[in-house]
């Protein structure tokens, strides 16, 4: 099912006024690093959706998120002076609390200063800081839904790291990149054939005995649960069981013991999408020689490591003289690094009307059909999907697992009771 393009703008096209730009601003949505905010220090500009907006840590700690243009003259806030409890812009002294008030206008006459900041106004937007990510709310409710509490968001500061990636391509490559089963044995074979001694590339060496999984999938309240399974031999099914909690995020499957790993896909707008990279720890501190091996080649700068990408004009680095040594893609760097540098040869936002699909397209297939009909639904004025009461967030976590043939992967699920209604579908294509 190739889309067609009035189906592909649905999806792609995020700002303000557009059928999914809207949707999406109903929903908690990760904005800045925690980390990247320090008190009383420079505000830092966050591209939400099309829109610019700036991030500040006020002096008691709170957390500020507003338009980026200072409501007076649009100047950029984020040239702002941050003090005393408020952004302060540069030109003409405006100063915004955390709560979005005008609470200063200097250069206005001293009798009417106060009555005159009073009658002022700025967009400003809940904020939720939790898990190391400064969440926001851009919608237009009195309250915002309910925020997703996944188990990463409950667990000591030791035990997550959390960075972001900025890449040159709509949210819609991000997203259908991490939900893409098949490909693992083939665009990250060359490292998965080095295997040595990482657990993970131990378990992803399964994906190369067979590169056609047959995918069975679960509509649940949160999105999408999904089995992709392969015969492995010995009388055995490698299942990867992948959650998939929509608009944003992907669960990635790993093996039992191994570290937890998360992904947000945030569109900036339409031609660019934020990466958050999530791996947690539940039982014990993260090491620094997991994360080092996790990042290897990558930008060190936990707000942009994917900085030192490259372009279409270098390759993106890709080594020739490596491939005719026996690694398989040539993008010798790290696993995500692969993963990006393929949505970015497609263009900034690719045509899917020209897509000629297969069997291994199934559970793309899938989910642009529950974004489609949500999208769908939402402009009908009914409300957005997967913010159910009975999502039970934590319980959500992915998992690749070995199990003799003939039993259910469902059975080693650990987000199984994390939904009420599910609606099994057993497919190998669409």
């Amino acid at each position: 099912m190739a889309l067609t393009l009035e189906q592909d703008g649905l999806l792609t096209r995020v700002g303000p006024g557009t059928p999914m730009g809207e949707m999406l601003r109903e929903y908690w949505t990760p904005a800045v690093r925690s980390a990247a905010l320090e008190a009383d220090g420079a505000p830092e500009r966050v591209r939400l959706l099309g829109e610019n907006f700036v991030a500040f840590r006020a002096t008691d700690g709170r957390v500020g998120f507003v338009d980026e243009a200072c409501p007076h003259r649009r100047a950029s806030l984020a040239l702002g002076r941050n003090e005393d409890n408020g952004l302060r812009c540069i030109f003409h002294g405006w100063k915004i609390s955390v709560d979005g008030k005008i609470v200063d206008t200097p250069c206005e006459p001293a009798d009417r200063r106060v009555a005159f900041a009073a009658a002022q106004n700025v967009r400003a937007f809940p904020v939720h800081e939790v898990g190391g990510i400064v969440w926001v709310y851009l919608g237009k409710q009195a309250l915002p839904p309910r925020f997703p509490a996944f188990e990463f968001t409950a667990l000591p500061e030791s035990h997550v790291d959390i960075r972001r990636g900025l890449v040159p391509y709509n949210w819609m490559q991000g997203l259908e990149a991490h939900i893409d089963s098949s490909h693992v044995g083939v665009l990250h074979s060359g490292f998965i054939s080095k295997g040595g001694g990482a657990a993970q590339l131990r378990d992803l060496s399964l994906t190369m005995v067979d590169n056609s999984p047959l995918f069975e999938m679960d509509v649940t309240s949160y999105g999408l649960r999904e089995g992709a399974l392969r015969e492995v031999g010995d009388g055995r099914t490698y299942a990867r069981i992948r959650q998939i909690a929509l608009p944003y995020f992907t669960f990635i499957p790993g093996a039992k013991g191994d570290v937890c790993s998360g992904r947000a896909t945030v569109p900036v707008d339409d031609d660019w999408d934020a990466e958050w990279y999530i791996v947690y720890d539940p039982d014990q501190p993260l090491s620094a020689e997991t994360l080092a091996g996790l990042y290897r080649g990558a930008s060190q700068d936990p707000d942009d490591f994917t900085a030192n990408i490259g372009t279409r004009e270098n390759s993106w680095h890709q080594d020739r003289a490596a491939m005719k040594a026996g690694h398989w893609s040539g993008l010798t760097r790290n696993i995500p690094f692969e993963d990006f540098i393929i949505q970015a040869s497609m263009g900034s936002r690719v045509d899917r009307s020209k897509e000629q699909l297969g069997a291994a397209d199934a559970i793309l297939v899938r989910v642009r059909r529950l974004l489609l009909d949500a999208v769908e639904a939402f402009q009908r004025g009914e409300p957005p999907a997967w913010q159910s009461a009975d999502i039970d967030y934590p319980k959500i976590r992915a998992l690749a697992v070995t199990f003799p043939r003939g039993r259910d992967w469902r059975e080693f699920a650990p987000d199984l009771q994390a939904d009420g209604d599910v609606t099994p579908t057993r497919t190998a294509a669409e």
